[in-house]
């Protein structure tokens, strides 16, 4: 989304510089190489984008997978001529506020839009302070995993595992050839659940698995009739066969909370679930989602969703929808801040909200930057 934005930015006129905390890609990396979009490329870049790779553009209706869109799109896109030097990797975003005003200064006022804005970033050289008269905070939702315990609260012992709870499906990708034969529990029933559930299951000598997922029903994952995304309902039968008629390996706990994590002699962990159920494991893979680092931001007159934790507006405007096919058309108030010249974009402005759609962010993009570059 950040190089998206940039291709529109320049297009309108603007003098774009993209800030990345770490290098390029790096969040389409933790998906590891068996993870593919549900979606084909042709509904994950724009027009600007696909023009600029030309032939070596990928097919249209290619599902890559996460390390392949960056290698084949993304480095390709943010070294080209067009981005040259406009890509700063290693820039972290410490805090973004505005120039000498707090968020208390006249909120949602568009004299806040005479000051710009003054940016404080971490750069390999020391802490470096910037200026801006837009900023689109693209920065995505990967970084900060959803606690596992109940409530989305951390469970008793949640904070102290130490990298033996895996969060990202490129860590389980590295770890499945230890699992082999051992005891995993897994936690979640979305579709990044429904993967590792089938990857683990697919191994030569499955681990012996506990599928812990709030969900009461028989087939736990959320399967869209006649999906028009044929690797979506691919990963969510599998996971949903195997739960409805469970192999030897496989036992479900449904209705299930986790309440507790303990550290047992042999190094294992103990995990206790709600009603009394439980057991110790070697693994635990918890896949429950995701949510926004809005700790940098905690000086703009932003309106936050208390549901989503992302854009306020927009998440009033998505309320009724249930699958991210299915998307209303928005109006330039639903794409509104709160903060002028500022704008959540991508996954980020979704927040907690599991209907995000990369062709969704384009258009969103577009017109966010063609209403601000009418107002320039």
């Amino acid at each position: 989304m950040g190089l998206e934005a940039a291709l529109s930015g320049l297009e309108r006129g603007f003098d774009v510089t993209v800030l990345e905390k770490d290098r390029v890609g790096v969040s389409l990396r933790r998906w590891g190489h068996a993870t593919r979009f549900f979606s084909p490329f042709a509904m994950n870049a724009s027009h600007r984008m696909r023009r600029l790779l030309g032939r070596e553009a990928p097919p249209d209706d290619a599902l890559l997978t996460g390390p392949e869109m960056v290698e084949r799109v993304l480095l390709r896109v943010a070294r080209s001529p067009l981005l040259e030097g406009r890509v700063r990797e290693g820039h972290r975003v410490l805090a973004v506020g505005r120039a000498r005003m707090t968020r208390r200064e006249l909120p949602g006022h568009p004299l806040r839009a005479e000051r710009p804005f003054r940016l404080l970033v971490e750069t390999e050289r020391g802490e470096e302070a910037w200026e801006a008269d837009v900023v689109l905070d693209a920065s995505g939702v990967y970084d900060q995993p959803v606690a596992l315990g109940a409530g989305g609260i951390p469970a008793q012992g949640e904070r102290h595992l130490n990298g033996l709870a895996v969060r990202h499906l490129g860590t389980l990708e590295e770890r499945l050839g230890t699992l082999s034969g051992r005891d995993v529990l897994l936690v979640g029933h979305g579709h990044s659940a429904a993967t590792a559930l089938g990857w683990l299951a697919e191994l030569p000598l499955p681990p012996r698995i506990t599928w812990a997922t709030r969900s009461p029903n028989r087939r736990p994952c959320l399967e869209v009739a006649n999906d028009p995304l044929p690797e979506r309902d691919r990963v969510s039968r599998r996971a949903n066969d195997l739960a409805a008629e469970p192999p030897p390996f496989l036992a479900v706990e449904r209705r299930a909370n986790v309440e507790g994590f303990e550290r047992a002699e042999d190094g294992r962990v103990r995990v206790t679930l709600s009603g009394g159920r439980g057991g110790v494991f070697d693994t635990v893979v918890g896949l429950t989602g995701y949510r926004p680092d809005l700790s940098f931001l905690s000086e703009l007159a932003l309106e936050i969703s208390p549901v989503s934790e992302g854009a306020a507006r927009l998440e009033r405007a998505l309320s009724s929808v249930t699958d991210c096919l299915t998307i209303p058309t928005l109006r330039d108030q639903d794409l509104a801040s709160g903060e002028p010249g500022f704008a959540l974009v991508g996954a980020k402005s979704y927040g907690r909200l599991p209907t995000f759609l990369l062709q969704t962010g384009l258009a969103q993009i577009e017109a966010i930057l063609g209403r601000m570059a009418i107002a320039s």
